[in-house]
């Protein structure tokens, strides 16, 4: 008789995502998380009046320390009133912290970096020990050689963050590292992919099998293919319906360009959309947006053995 083995329940993610400053990414994590706690500088969120949400916020001042911020994120883990913690800006946050650190005497010199490793392990616990998601948005150091005694060493592009050890460890510490990389072949109305896939130039990499090594900047349709349950806050539940609809009406040649696309757009796209008149045009505009990010992965995820046979 077959046994039936019951999986456990996906955990709670913790992801960074970084790029050159103005490539979208608070636009993209609230996009697949409205219903979060945004940790960041003033002024941050503004993006999402574009979508038609307002996320809570917690703005971090100049004289707020990180202990500050790891207190906020565990107040906000416990209330469970939110399905992420994103810590905006967390490439300057980690500067601010480290400019206060090195106000101390005791922290002279390399001893100062030390202090800050310390402290954004503390931070990186407390993201694991959350009771939801969290991500990091970080700014991106491009690849580069450095001398270190005496030989040239190439140090891969990386999410930018003080000191010698934390840009190779803090990576490793989340589940899924990505950059937003420029694609002009990307199937959307913006010209950005995250790249997922591992490279010799950036550190990159994903623990969602379903990630495509370039993939739409849609974290939340990644996590829905990998099995993790997202509902749509109240009152945008419909907006699941008219995503769905227009996944299941895209075919492989509607999805060949973004030329294809676009004439699938103006023509059942458009009829697809009619139904949905009475609701925020921006709420409209966003479901189709994931609906053709959903047929991208849905996509890869089909395509993955016949990739493999090609691409070995």
């Amino acid at each position: 008789m077959s046994k039936v083995v019951e999986l456990a329940a996906l955990p709670f993610v913790f992801g960074i995502i970084y790029a050159p400053p103005k490539k979208g990414k608070t636009h993209d994590i609230i996009k697949s998380f409205p219903n979060s706690l945004v940790v960041g500088p003033a002024g941050g969120t503004i993006c999402a009046e574009r979508l038609g949400v307002t996320p809570e916020t917690w703005v971090v001042k100049p004289e707020h320390r990180m202990a500050k911020i790891i207190e906020v994120m565990e107040r906000a883990s416990k209330s469970g009133k939110f399905d992420a913690i994103v810590i905006d800006d967390f490439s300057l946050l980690a500067d601010q912290e480290l400019h206060h650190i090195q106000t101390s005497p005791k922290n002279a010199g390399f001893k100062a970096f030390d202090v800050l490793n310390k402290t954004v392990y503390k931070l990186r616990d407390a993201a694991r020990n959350a009771k939801c998601h969290v991500f990091l948005l970080m700014h991106e150091t491009p690849p580069r050689e450095v001398t270190r005694e005496n030989k040239t060493v190439f140090i891969p592009g990386h999410p930018s963050i003080t000191g010698w050890k934390l840009p190779e460890k803090l990576p490793a510490l989340a589940d899924f590292v990505v950059r937003i990389k420029h694609d002009t072949k990307a199937l959307s109305e913006w010209p950005y992919v995250y790249q997922a896939a591992t490279t010799p130039n950036y550190i990159t990499g994903s623990r969602f099998a379903t990630m495509p090594g370039l993939s739409p900047t849609n974290i939340r349709e990644v996590m829905l293919a990998t099995g993790y349950d997202l509902p749509r806050p109240e009152g945008m539940e419909w907006m699941e319906g008219l995503a769905e609809n227009v996944a299941t009406e895209l075919s492989p040649a509607d999805l060949k360009d973004k030329r294809a696309l676009k004439r699938w757009l103006t023509v059942t796209g458009r009829e697809l959309a009619k139904g949905y008149k009475s609701h925020d045009p921006r709420h409209i505009r966003w479901a189709i947006s994931d609906g053709i990010d959903r047929a991208v992965i849905r996509r890869h995820d089909k395509n993955l053995l016949d990739d493999f046979f090609a691409n070995f």
